[in-house]
């Protein structure tokens, strides 16, 4: 099943079932409110909740100090994604300002999130890949296997071998993703 919905503040989406999203959520004005582990932590597992509730699979994300990537997968009712991002952002953000004091007065946390429907398998693939390596590319550090914050780090314990395949077939640097942070 296919839905198109628009809306009159943000970009229209696309809910196809079973389909493959790159999904992208950013604070308000860049902050860096997930600086702190904790808040990463917080946000992840709000992310692996809210998924799994609505019966998405998360398949590989990234969370760096105002933003976050992932690769979700959807089942037949797709039309739930944004429904489950208003959630995220809404516990994460209550979260956030009551245990991050530099975000205890803020107006906002969340600003936005961007989502594409994958339908091409090279799309995918080299979304993952510039996924697995945004902590290099904001210079958080040299190699991805050194963020913990990400899908990359786990992957690189048990699947070295497929991480490289990936790389090399699949090269993140001629990905146009909006990533402005």
């Amino acid at each position: 099943m296919e839905i198109y919905k628009t809306y009159k503040h943000n970009p229209p989406h696309l809910f196809r079932s079973n389909a493959k999203y790159f999904i992208t959520g950013a604070t308000y004005k860049k902050k860096y409110h997930l600086e702190e582990e904790s808040a990463k932590q917080r946000l992840i597992e709000s992310i692996d909740k809210g998924f799994a509730d609505y019966n998405w699979k998360l398949e590989d994300w990234v969370i760096l100090h105002n933003h976050y990537h992932l690769i979700v997968e959807a089942p037949e009712s797709a039309e739930t994604l944004s429904r489950i991002i208003k959630d995220i952002h809404k516990f994460t953000a209550m979260w956030i300002k009551k245990n991050i004091v530099s975000a205890k007065n803020e107006e906002k946390i969340w600003w936005n999130y961007w989502d594409t429907c994958l339908t091409f398998e090279n799309s995918y693939y080299s979304r993952l890949n510039y996924l697995w390596f945004n902590p290099v590319k904001h210079s958080l550090v040299g190699k991805p296997e050194d963020w913990k914050f990400g899908s990359y780090y786990y992957r690189f314990k048990e699947e070295l071998e497929y991480l490289k395949e990936m790389k090399h077939k699949y090269p993140f640097d001629r990905v146009k993703v909006f990533d402005d942070f």
